[in-house]
C-alpha cells in the first residue's frame, strides 16, 4: 500500500477551487451558527469540550438538521484554508519577484483597502435600506478601527460592524511578517517552518496559561495564532511537488478529535484540520484531474470569494431572523440557499466596482 501521493504545485484553477471550498465553509457557517439546535457553539477561539457534546447530541435529537450543525461547528475553519492559501499565492508570488518590505506591504494594502471600503459603502447602504438608520458616532469609530486594522486589540470591536472583518486585522499582521518568514523558509526550509510553529505554539500556551483577556480579545485572532498554518502555505509554495502522507493525516486527525476535547491539543487543531482538508483535496485531484462543471462553479466561486467574504455578513440576518420563525430544516437550507444567491449577486456587483477601481489605481501612465 502506498501511503504517499505527489501532485504538481497547484494551478491557479486549483488554488482558486481551495478559495471556494473556504469561502463556502465560511459563508454557511455564519448562516447556520445563529441557528438552533448548535446557535453559536464552535470551538472557533477558544475552547469548550461542551460544545462537541452538544455537536454530537445534535445528531441524535435533531438529525434532520446535519447540515446545519456540520456548518455550524466546522465551518469556520474554512479561514484556516485562506490563512494556509494566503501563504502558498503569496510564496509563489514571491519566487517570481521578491519585493522590499515596503513595496510589498504597499501593494498588499493596495488590494485589501479597496475591497474593505466597498464592504463600508455597501454597509452603510445595508444601514439605510434594513434598519432605516444612518451610521451612529460608535459605529464610525468602530469603522475607523477596522481601517486602521487595530480592532482586534481593542475589547468589544473585534465583532462590531460585520463580524467577518475582524480578519482584516490578522491578516494585515500576517502580511508585515511575511517576508520574513518567507526568507526564513527559503534558507532553512522544513526547520524554519517546525521553529517558527513550535514558536507560536509556545507562545499561546504562554499567553492562553496567563492572560486574561475582555470583550472577545483572544490571541487566537491575531498572526502568532496562525503562524503554522500560514508557514505551511509558505513552505508547500516553495515546492514543486507536494506530497501528502496517510500518517501524517491520520496523526493530524487524532491531533484534532483530541483538541475538540483538551486544551493541551485544542491550539494545534486548525494545522491539523488544515493538513486534513490538504490530503482530501489531493486525493480528489489525483481520483478526478478533469475540470467538470462542479470545479467550474467552484473556481467561480474562488474568484470572487474575498468579494464574498467582505459583503456577506451584513447581508444575511434577513434570512436568519426568517429561519429561525420558521423552526424547521427543510426552510433553513431554503433560506441558507437564498442567502448565498443574494451573497452572490452582491459580491458580484462588489467585484465590479473593485475591479474598476484597482484597475485606475494600476493604470500606467501613457508613453510620450
Amino acid at each position: 500500500m502506498n501511503n504517499k501521493t505527489t501532485v504538481s504545485a497547484f494551478t491557479k484553477d486549483q488554488t482558486s477551487i481551495i478559495k471556494g471550498v473556504g469561502i463556502l465553509l465560511i459563508l454557511f457557517h455564519n448562516f447556520f451558527h445563529w441557528i438552533m439546535p448548535m446557535d453559536s457553539m464552535e470551538n472557533e477561539f477558544h475552547l469548550s469540550s461542551n460544545y462537541v457534546r452538544e455537536f454530537l447530541n445534535s445528531f441524535a435529537d435533531s438529525p434532520g438538521e446535519f447540515i446545519n450543525i456540520l456548518f455550524s461547528f466546522f465551518g469556520h475553519y474554512g479561514v484556516e484554508i485562506f490563512i494556509f492559501i494566503s501563504g502558498y499565492g503569496l510564496a509563489k508570488s514571491f519566487m517570481h519577484k521578491e519585493k522590499s518590505w515596503g513595496r510589498f506591504m504597499c501593494d498588499r494594502l493596495k488590494k485589501l483597502y479597496p475591497m474593505l471600503l466597498i464592504g463600508i459603502v455597501f454597509y452603510f447602504f445595508s444601514r439605510i435600506s434594513m434598519n432605516y438608520a444612518l451610521l451612529s458616532n460608535d459605529e464610525l469609530k468602530s469603522i475607523l478601527y477596522k481601517l486602521l486594522f487595530i480592532h482586534i486589540f481593542i475589547p468589544g470591536e473585534t465583532m462590531t460592524i460585520n463580524g467577518p472583518w475582524w480578519f482584516f486585522g490578522l491578516i494585515v499582521q500576517l502580511y508585515i511578517f511575511f517576508p520574513l518568514l518567507y526568507k526564513m523558509i527559503s534558507k532553512y526550509g522544513f526547520k524554519a517552518f517546525a521553529a517558527i510553529s513550535a514558536f507560536s505554539y509556545l507562545t499561546i500556551f504562554i499567553v492562553l496559561n496567563n492572560v486574561t483577556f475582555h470583550g472577545g480579545v483572544t490571541i487566537m485572532q491575531h498572526c502568532i495564532g496562525h503562524f503554522p498554518e500560514f508557514c505551511l502555505g509558505i513552505y508547500l509554495g516553495k515546492k514543486e511537488k507536494i506530497i501528502s502522507n496517510l500518517w501524517i493525516f491520520l496523526a493530524a486527525l487524532t491531533v484534532f478529535i483530541l483538541g475538540n476535547f483538551y486544551n493541551a491539543f485544542f491550539p494545534f487543531t486548525f494545522l491539523s484540520i488544515t493538513y486534513i482538508f490538504l490530503f482530501i483535496f489531493i486525493k480528489i485531484i489525483n481520483l478526478n484531474p478533469k475540470v467538470g462543471t462542479t470545479r467550474k462553479v467552484m473556481i467561480f466561486i474562488g474568484n470572487i470569494s474575498m468579494m464574498l467574504f467582505v459583503t456577506h455578513g451584513m447581508f444575511r440576518w434577513q434570512f436568519v431572523c426568517l429561519a429561525k420563525n420558521y423552526n424547521n430544516p427543510v426552510t433553513t437550507i431554503i433560506f441558507a440557499l437564498l442567502f448565498f444567491i443574494e451573497a452572490i449577486i452582491i459580491s458580484l456587483a462588489a467585484k465590479a466596482i473593485y475591479d474598476w477601481i484597482t484597475g485606475m489605481l494600476n493604470k500606467t501612465k501613457p508613453e510620450r
